[in-house]
Formats: C-alpha cells, structure tokens, sequence
C-alpha cells in the first residue's frame, strides 16, 4: 500500500483521534433549563471530532448542543468549538440561546442531569433532531 495509503489510514482513523477531557462532561449529556425555579427545557450535548486549519491538519473534538424546549419545540443544533462558549457557560450553571418561540434571547439556568433521568430525557428528546418552529404541529 506504500507511505500515502499509510498515510490515508492514518488521516481517517477515528479511534487515534485525541480526546479533549474538557469535553467529557458533554458526551451525550443533558442539561435542565430553568428561569425562576421552572423548568423551561433541556439542552442534549454530543461531541464529536473534528479537523482544524490549517488544511485540516490538527485533529479536535467539537461539542454539538441542541434545545429542547419543554413545550416539545426543538431548536437548531448547534456546534461549539475552542474557547468553548457553551461549555464554558454550562459548567457555570447557564445557558444564553436564542429562544425562536419568542423571538428573542434569553439566559437560563442549567444544571447536568445526572442518571435513570438522563437515560430516558436522551432518549425521548432524541438529540441531533429536526427542529421545529412556534407554528409547527407537534
């Protein structure tokens, strides 16, 4: 197969791709939202790698982020990557986002949940899907 098809393998082996312990608490997690003491929604987290510049060379993780809002909406996923905004806000209790049923932003408290509830919000919120709008029919 000679160096360049090493080198192929290499570039595309998934399991000698880095892990960033950082992102740890964000593997398929989820996050409680709240304002004043009521639950507003959830936010899923995953990570996944990535490439970075230049030409792709470096590989990372990048941390994807997806709301949930109690009333069944679901907003777009979102990627974060260093300095890590969202990781950075979630490991301080918070979360901005923009909230699409009212058309504007908004800073939720957030706390990790934590085992059996976790499981079943995981899979019931079924991270990475569609989003939905205010005038959809869920």
């Amino acid at each position: 197969m000679g160096w360049l098809g090493k080198w192929f393998d290499s570039w595309f082996d998934d399991g000698a791709w880095p892990k960033d312990p950082e992102l740890n608490p964000f593997r398929d997690a989820v996050w409680q939202l709240s304002s004043s003491g009521e639950i507003t929604g959830w936010v899923t987290t995953s990570v996944t790698p990535m490439r970075s510049l230049p030409f792709f060379w470096f590989k990372l993780e990048s941390m994807w982020s997806q709301v949930h809002w109690a009333d069944g909406k679901h907003e777009d996923i979102e990627e974060d990557y260093s300095p890590w905004v969202s990781v950075k806000e979630l490991l301080d209790g918070h979360f901005a986002t923009f909230d699409s049923r009212f058309d504007r932003d908004g800073t939720f408290e957030a706390a990790r949940v934590n085992g059996p509830e976790r499981d079943r919000l995981w899979a019931h919120l079924e991270h990475g899907r569609a989003p939905s709008r205010p005038n959809d029919a869920s």
